[in-house]
């Protein structure tokens, strides 16, 4: 009597562990592919977040230094204070950061971004520098949080708007609402550079957020103050996550871009662009053009006629020259991009 004894195949304990084994070997590959795909992703991301903001900054300075009016006033103000965070790379390693602001008028086709008033002209005042945010100074906040506002006032002579600027006896809440919630002066260009200097240089400390010569306006009151949730202030809100903002102008004569904290980067700063040591806030660097009536140019180190700070000059004035070059780190809006990213703009001013 014959039996066909069948035999099943089956996987023995070996072959079982070593299966086992591949396959946690490729779930852990494709785990980590996954995790570079999606870091890899990330990362493009805030890039493409970055070069956006690049574009967005260079295209609206490119705009307007392209209609700068000469005619008009210029006032430069460098301010370098020391490098508190590490989050991002001390890119000329001076150990500094820099927080300039720039105020010019231009010629173009200008509209006010909000709507009460609604104003239009053809020369507006334009200042660039980094905002205040909840009563805190940029050096104070975080640095990739830190906001660069455009501020733009039109020139305008329409009766039906109210008188702007009037500074006699301006109060703290008035300055406030002048340089941060009006897109208007209604002053002409010609007036605008005949204010009293007693009333001019409370103009320019409100602007510039800088205590010029002996101007009584409390610091509570001066520069761009944005809160994002206020609807009146946002529209000076330029590019957020803008975390130093630096302007030089190119010497010809020295060849070279001022000012630097260190010039000739040997780790000393007795030779800097600078006051460093100087606790007079009547110090701080800048270049106030034209001359006459107040011009002047205020670097350490380097002397220049204040009866030179003219249209005939003006390729030879210290801080400003042929060209300005602009450098500011970005960062993108999730932090992927721990130190940021560091850029340079350059903007020829001899045409």
């Amino acid at each position: 009597m014959n039996f066909n004894r069948r035999t099943k195949k089956a996987f023995t304990l070996v072959e079982l562990m070593v299966a086992i084994g591949i396959l946690v070997i490729v779930l852990s590959f494709a785990g980590v592919i996954f995790r570079v795909g999606i870091n890899s992703h990330r990362t493009a991301a805030a890039n493409a977040e970055i070069m956006q903001k690049l574009r967005a900054i260079t295209s609206q300075l490119n705009s307007d230094f392209k209609g700068l009016n000469k005619d008009g006033e210029i006032f430069v103000v460098w301010e370098a204070k020391p490098l508190r965070s590490t989050v991002y790379k001390d890119n000329d390693l001076d150990g500094y950061e820099r927080f300039d602001r720039i105020m010019f008028f231009a010629e173009g086709d200008f509209q006010s971004y909000g709507i009460d008033p609604m104003v239009r002209g053809n020369t507006a005042r334009i200042c660039y520098m980094l905002a205040r945010q909840n009563n805190s100074r940029p050096e104070e906040q975080n640095c990739t949080k830190r906001i660069l506002a455009r501020t733009q006032h039109i020139l305008t002579d329409d009766e039906n708007l109210a008188d702007f600027p009037n500074t006699g006896g301006f109060t703290d809440v008035q300055w406030i609402e002048w340089n941060n919630r009006y897109e208007y002066d209604k002053i002409s260009l010609e007036q605008w550079k005949r204010i009293p200097w007693v009333n001019k240089k409370d103009i320019l400390s409100v602007v510039t957020d800088v205590r010029v010569s002996d101007s009584i306006v409390s610091e509570d009151a001066r520069g761009a103050i944005i809160e994002p949730s206020d609807a009146n202030s946002v529209h000076m809100l330029f590019c957020e996550g803008v975390s130093e903002f630096k302007i030089q102008g190119w010497s010809e004569q020295r060849q070279k871009w001022l000012p630097e904290v260190d010039p000739d980067r040997d780790g000393s700063v007795t030779d800097t662009h600078f006051f460093m040591y100087s606790s007079d806030p009547n110090t701080v660097p800048g270049v106030l053009y034209p001359y006459p009536p107040n011009g002047l140019v205020l670097i350490n180190n380097i002397n220049y006629p204040r009866e030179q700070v003219d249209k005939i000059h003006f390729n030879e004035i210290p801080g400003l020259g042929k060209a300005l070059k602009f450098t500011f780190t970005l960062f993108d809006s999730k932090g992927i991009i721990k130190e940021g990213r560091t850029f340079t703009h350059i903007i020829y001013l001899d045409g």
